[in-house]
């Protein structure tokens, strides 16, 4: 189930300089907000935190930036969960 796709941008280095964030991805996600009895929501957040789940496995770290029709996230947290019938991987991301 997805309801967006998520293209994940990436800090790609020349050598050992960083240059610039590039598009590496685009995944099917289920993107919803969290909401504001989530302990989640530290410092006054709510509104500004989502979560953003896909059904597989996938390569996202917290210092990617997620795009969402053209909406900017940082990544702040990410979980893989690997089970018999179970492979999930979690993020939460920031409006920024």
């Amino acid at each position: 189930m997805n309801n967006c796709l998520a293209e994940v941008k990436r800090l790609v280095y020349k050598g050992t300089v960083a240059n610039k964030k590039e598009i590496i991805n685009s995944y099917p996600w289920y993107l919803t907000a969290i909401n504001e009895e989530s302990e989640l929501t530290w410092d006054w957040k709510f509104g500004k935190l989502y979560k953003l789940s896909i059904t597989s496995i996938v390569d996202i770290r917290e210092s990617d930036e997620i795009l969402v029709d053209w909406k900017s996230y940082t990544v702040k947290w990410v979980a893989q969960r690997k089970g018999w019938w179970l492979r999930l991987t979690t993020a939460i991301l920031e409006n920024t």
